[in-house]
């Protein structure tokens, strides 16, 4: 053996040799009788770990990792290379030891990643909550639900990674409560808890939470969302079942309100509130019967809620059952003393009842109570000016607009009040004061257009109706009336756009085609104008004579003497309708009728010397020149100046001819 170990090791190496076997049989001994029971378990286990433990002190080969000794909550427990530590946010541990092949632990460190904190992590307290709330408030948890592995402890030997045993953090919907519950800011509880509620999709106490977060902050719709989910998970759930129906009042959505609460009345047979919010949703849909009927329920629970007697005898009036509306607003002005609503409410329905004297004396309850209501005095001023007493009216109305100068209906009202009494500037002074308060106050704008209208403003008048009929563009009124006022500022075309809009918007009016016709004339657009001169009905003399001396002037003779015949027949008595019919006769190339239409208009005026010209040329055409020559003496003897002078000699000379 000494020749093996000489040729191995030299015989420089021998004494070094020597001194390691020596210390390796020393060890061997440590082991058997006390290392090995200490240090491995029994068995094959104890075996190998003395083999490594071999190998890493006499052939200086890296140790190995057997387990982490750790405290958890008071007991301890070994973490192997295959071991994952649990923690949730109630727990604290310890790393007491760690069990390698390096027993003494010289070159061995710990550390836990993740912390940031560096040294070694032997012996050293972490509790769980540090490590939950770091790891919350970190990008980690979004990338990973349950933040696994977000935390290791690593064991190093002489600086380099040994083992990594990974640390499982547990994040309960119950964090994200604590982290809610502890946050002053709303819009950071309200992030954690749809966080807590993403870890358990069937838990409705952190959903009641949070809705009830929403409603604070006037946020029904989403709170409405999240009662519908707690009712998916617990369909009898009153409580939730109540604040949806109430958010769905709250969002306008009373279709929704109305299909919950009768199922909630049926959980709850004895609470009031609920027949009353179906009341106020069936009276926001106005289904008055129904919501005077839940109403009425409501009633029937809790006789002196005076609130809900108020809202069932609005519903009693809205559905025209006054008399019981009056029954229960007098119920409640006799209970509450100090309550100016129900008052007011009896002033309102004897006023549109015009009885009122009555209305009078509500109002004057009303006022008591409310001295400061400025729209009970204006009320009151109403039923004053019904009652035939103008200056109460305006007593009251004055105290209104001291009360809410910047009311505008109230001024709106001062405003009529005036113009009732034709003090028009006065009424133009508050009407400008509401349409400056409110420029898309349509009333007050019409008001203003027609004032102006009135007073011949037309200027004015068209810059009002200008802005109403953007609002309006099918109101013929409106059209009509700027279309006069563009006429009267000689804007003709402008006022015959308004006046055919208001044609094909559907005004049949008779002063409408005049105003048009007449438009259309002043534009030299005569065609224009006669078909709407034909369109008035009945007819006067001065259409039918425009329509017909239209159809002369255009050759369109048998159209002419139509008209002019109907002028006969309208006026049989008057010599220029005959005269006019003879003309139209003579052009049409009939001097026969045209000489009998001349003589009949001579009948009602002999002394026309222009009708018995007109007749002298009849007779010239039919070649009846002594009688053509006796009516142009006529016309000559009655006007010199009628131009005939020049035919006479002319038709003495044809008789003459005629006789040869």
């Amino acid at each position: 053996m000494a020749n093996r170990f000489r040729s191995r090791f030299g015989s420089k190496g021998n004494a070094a040799v020597i001194i390691a076997v020596i210390a390796a049989l020393v060890l061997v001994a440590v082991l058997l009788v006390w290392g090995l029971p200490r240090f491995f378990p029994a068995g094959y286990a104890g075996v190998v770990r003395a083999k490594n433990a071999f190998a890493y002190y006499v052939l200086q080969q890296p140790p190995h990792f057997y387990y982490l000794l750790v405290e958890k909550n008071g007991k301890d427990i070994r973490m192997g290379p295959n071991d994952a530590l649990e923690v949730t946010y109630r727990d604290e541990f310890v790393v007491k030891a760690v069990a390698s092949d390096d027993w003494a632990g010289k070159y061995t460190a710990v550390t836990v990643e993740g912390t940031g904190r560096d040294g070694n992590a032997l012996g050293v307290l972490w509790r769980g909550i540090d490590l939950v709330n770091r790891i919350m408030q970190s990008e980690a948890v979004t990338k990973d639900r349950q933040a696994a592995d977000a935390y290791r402890i690593r064991i190093d030997y002489a600086g380099k990674s040994l083992a990594v045993v990974p640390i499982r953090l547990a994040i309960t919907p119950q964090d994200w409560l604590r982290f809610a519950n502890s946050s002053s800011q709303t819009e950071e509880q309200i992030a954690n808890l749809k966080k807590a509620m993403a870890y358990n999709s069937e838990d409705a106490g952190v959903r009641r939470i949070l809705a009830g977060i929403y409603l604070r902050q006037n946020r029904p719709e989403e709170a409405a969302k999240l009662y519908e989910e707690i009712l998916r998970l617990k369909p009898d759930d009153a409580g939730a079942m109540k604040e949806l129906a109430r958010s769905y009042i709250q969002t306008g959505r009373y279709d929704s309100a109305a299909r919950v609460l009768p199922a909630l009345a049926k959980l709850q047979p004895g609470d009031a509130e609920v027949p009353a919010m179906l009341g106020l949703a069936y009276s926001h849909r106005k289904l008055w019967d129904r919501a005077a009927e839940a109403y009425a329920g409501a009633v029937r629970m809790e006789p002196d809620n005076l609130a809900v007697r108020l809202l069932l005898g609005q519903a009693l009036e809205k559905s025209n059952r006054t008399a019981q509306a009056i029954e229960q607003y007098r119920y409640v002005a006799l209970r509450d003393k100090n309550d100016a609503a129900p008052w007011r409410a009896l002033g309102d329905i004897y006023l549109q009842k015009k009885q009122y004297d009555k209305a009078i004396a509500g109002y004057g309850e009303a006022v008591k109570r409310a001295p400061g209501d400025a729209a009970v005095y204006a009320n009151l001023a109403t039923a004053y000016a019904g009652a035939g007493k103008p200056a109460e009216e305006m007593d009251y109305l004055l105290k209104a607009v001291r009360l809410a100068p910047n009311d505008p209906v109230i001024r709106f009202n001062l405003a009529a009040a005036y113009e009732k009494r034709k003090k028009t500037d006065e009424a133009v002074r508050e009407y400008a004061s509401v349409l400056k308060k409110n420029p898309e106050d349509a009333d007050a704008l019409e008001r203003l257009a027609d004032l102006a209208f009135k007073n011949k403003q037309y200027d004015q008048a068209v810059r009002y109706y200008e802005r109403l009929v953007k609002k309006y563009p099918q109101r013929t009124a409106i059209r009509v009336n700027m279309g006069f006022a563009y006429g009267e500022l000689k804007n003709y075309a402008a006022s015959a756009e308004q006046y055919e809009r208001a044609v094909r918007l559907g005004v049949k009016d008779q002063a409408l085609y005049h105003n048009l016709a007449y438009t259309y004339t002043k534009l030299g657009r005569e065609k224009e104008a006669v078909a709407y001169y034909e369109k008035i009905s009945p007819p006067t003399r001065k259409t039918l004579g425009i329509i017909a001396n239209y159809h002369l002037k255009n050759k369109n003779t048998a159209q002419a003497i139509k008209y002019y015949r109907r002028i006969v027949k309208l006026e049989p008595k008057k010599a220029s309708s005959y005269f006019s019919l003879g003309f139209a006769y003579a052009a049409a190339g009939d001097p026969e009728k045209a000489i009998a239409n001349y003589l009949t208009a001579l009948k009602y005026d002999s002394e026309d010397a222009v009708t018995y010209a007109n007749l002298g040329q009849a007779y010239e055409k039919k070649g009846l020149y002594a009688e053509a020559l006796k009516a142009y003496k006529n016309a000559y003897e009655i006007n010199p100046e009628t131009p005939v002078a020049g035919r006479i000699p002319r038709l003495r000379i044809l008789m003459m001819q005629k006789k040869e």
